[in-house]
């Protein structure tokens, strides 16, 4: 007789282990965090129709597509709001998160352009 008490202690002291740990895991709460990618890169088509931008960088060697919403903010170097037109063959850098296969932009900035001075000498000598 000794012998199945001391057997019905443990297991009832695991049974009333497990039935208090079960609502402690209902009251967790579940994190997802959320990756945040940067890119640059030259924007060379905008389509408002299928809301993507394409955009080509010098180190890849395809060019990108990603997807804009209407939370998707589009700003200058200075963070005022510009428009998507406005972005066009200039140089952006893009902020994104992946879902699933498509990259949703979160926020395009656009760069200064970069201006190329070339100077031209002439020399004549007589």
């Amino acid at each position: 007789m000794t012998f199945g008490r001391v057997m019905l202690a443990p297991t009832l002291a695991l049974s009333l282990g497990l039935a208090t740990a079960a609502p402690l895991r209902a009251d967790m709460v579940e994190k997802t965090t959320e990756r945040t990618t940067t890119y640059q890169g030259t924007v060379t088509e905008v389509n408002p129709s299928s809301s993507t931008i394409v955009l080509r960088s010098e180190t890849a060697t395809a060019p990108s597509t990603y997807t804009y919403n209407k939370e998707t903010m589009f700003v200058d170097d200075q963070g005022k709001t510009v428009t998507y037109e406005t972005i066009k063959d200039s140089p952006v850098t893009v902020t994104y998160t992946r879902d699933g296969d498509r990259m949703i932009v979160t926020k395009v900035t656009k760069q200064p352009s970069v201006r190329k001075e070339t100077k031209t000498t002439t020399t004549t000598t007589e």
